[in-house]
C-alpha cells in the first residue's frame, strides 16, 4: 500500500524527536504541561492519520461511506506533524537557554542519529519481511532508492527532515532573539507563504521534494511560529472556527479533486492552503486549554510511538479489520486507539531494556 499523501511537506512525525524537557535545560514554566499534552495528542493524531490512509489511498472505495469517513478523519488531523515541529520550536528557541552550539549538537545527535540509523535498518528489513509474507518480488535496488530519498519507510522522512532542522536550530535561535516581534511574525508569514506556493507548484508540475537535508526549510515557518504562539506573541482570531473551516475545506477539496480513477491529495499537503491555518489553530488551542490532561507517563513514549506504530498498522492491514482496503467508519478510530495502545506498551517495554532505550 502506498501512502501518496504521507510524504515530506505533505508526515507522520512524531513528538518532535522528543526535545529535552529536563529542569536543567528548560526553565520551569507551567506551559510545559501543555506541551506534554500536545505531544500525546499529536502522536494519537499521527496514528489516526495513518490508519485512515489505508482506505483513503485506494481508488476502489472512492465515494463510498467508508472512504468519505476516512477522508474526514485524515483531513481532521493533518496538523499532527506541524504541531510536532512547533513543539520543537517552542522549546529550542527559548532565548535564555544556556547552551553552546557544540553541546547542542552533541546532545541532539545522540537523540536523533541513533534512532535514525536503527529504525532505518529495522524498516528496510521489515519491508523485506512483508514482501515475503505477501509473496511480492523483492527489488534490492529499492532499498538504496528509498535510503537515498530519505524515506526508507513512509513515516521515517520526519527523522531525515529533522536532522536539517536541528542543524540550523542554534542559528535560528540566535536570530530569533535579535528580531522584534513584528519581524518574527513577518518571517513566519513569508516562510509559510513561500512553502504554500511551493506545495502548489509541486502538485501542479509533479516535481519531487529534492534532497532530504533541505526538507526542513519550509518547516522553519512552523518552527518559529511554535515559539511565538508559546510566548503569546502570535495568535489567530477565533482559532476554533479557523480549525473547523480548514478541516471542512480540506476534506471537501480532496473529495472534489479526486475521481474513482485518480486521487488528488493536494489538500493533505502540510503546506496546502488549509493545513497551515489548522496547524496554528490547533497548537494555539492546546496551549490555551489547561484542562487537557498532561499524561506525564505517556509523553516520553510519543517519539517511540511514532517510530513503531506502522508495524501494527501493517499487521492490522492484513487482518479482517480492513477488507481490501475498505474500512467502516468505526473501524478507523478503533484501530487507531488499539494501535496507539500497543505502540505505547511496546515502547514502554523497550525503554526498560538497556540496549534498546537509546533508540526510542
Amino acid at each position: 500500500m502506498r501512502f501518496p499523501h504521507v510524504r515530506p511537506a505533505s508526515a507522520a512525525a512524531p513528538s518532535s524527536t522528543a526535545p529535552d524537557t529536563t529542569p536543567s535545560s528548560i526553565p520551569p514554566d507551567p506551559r510545559l504541561a501543555q506541551l506534554d499534552a500536545a505531544r500525546w495528542i499529536a502522536a494519537l493524531a499521527v496514528v489516526l492519520l495513518h490508519c485512515a490512509a489505508v482506505p483513503v489511498s485506494s481508488t476502489e472505495p472512492y465515494g463510498t461511506a467508508g472512504w468519505v469517513s476516512a477522508n474526514l478523519y485524515d483531513s481532521a488531523v493533518r496538523w499532527c506533524v506541524p504541531v510536532f515541529v512547533m513543539i520543537s520550536g517552542a522549546l529550542l528557541l527559548a532565548p535564555a537557554r544556556p547552551e553552546g552550539i557544540p553541546r547542542f549538537y552533541l546532545r541532539r545527535s545522540a537523540r536523533i542519529l541513533l534512532p535514525l540509523v536503527f529504525w532505518t535498518v529495522f524498516y528496510l528489513a521489515w519491508t523485506v519481511t512483508l514482501e515475503h509474507l505477501d509473496g511480492t518480488p523483492h527489488e534490492p535496488m529499492a532499498w538504496l532508492r528509498r535510503l537515498t530519498e530519505g524515506r526508507p519507510y513512509y513515516h521515517l522522512w520526519y527523522l531525515y527532515m529533522i536532522v536539517g532542522l536541528y542543524l540550523f536550530a542554534p542559528f535560528v535561535r540566535e536570530l530569533y532573539g535579535k528580531l522584534s516581534v513584528r519581524r518574527r511574525l513577518a518571517c513566519v508569514m513569508v516562510t509559510l507563504a513561500i512553502a504554500i506556493v511551493d506545495a502548489l507548484y509541486r502538485h501542479l508540475t509533479g516535481q519531487g521534494y529534492g534532497f532530504f537535508l533541505a526538507w526542513f526549510v519550509p518547516y522553519l515557518g512552523y518552527f518559529v511560529a511554535g515559539r511565538m504562539i508559546y510566548e503569546g506573541s502570535l495568535s489567530l482570531p477565533r482559532p476554533g472556527w479557523v480549525l473547523a473551516a480548514s478541516i471542512a475545506i480540506t476534506a471537501l477539496g480532496v473529495y472534489a479533486l479526486s475521481t474513482s480513477q485518480r486521487l488528488n491529495f493536494y489538500f493533505y499537503d502540510y503546506f496546502s492552503i488549509t493545513v497551515p491555518f489548522m496547524s496554528l489553530a490547533v497548537f494555539q488551542l492546546i496551549l490555551a486549554t489547561p484542562a487537557l490532561p498532561r499524561l506525564v507517563l505517556l509523553a516520553p513514549l510519543t517519539f517511540g510511538i511514532y517510530l513503531i506504530h506502522p508495524v501494527f498498522i501493517d499487521l492490522a492491514q492484513r487482518s479482517p479489520l480492513y477488507d481490501n482496503g475498505i474500512a467502516p467508519a468505526w473501524a478507523i478510530p478503533f484501530a487507531a486507539v488499539v494501535i496507539f495502545g500497543l505502540s505505547a506498551g511496546s515502547i514502554w517495554l523497550m525503554q526498560r531494556l538497556p540496549l534498546m532505550r537509546r533508540f526510542v
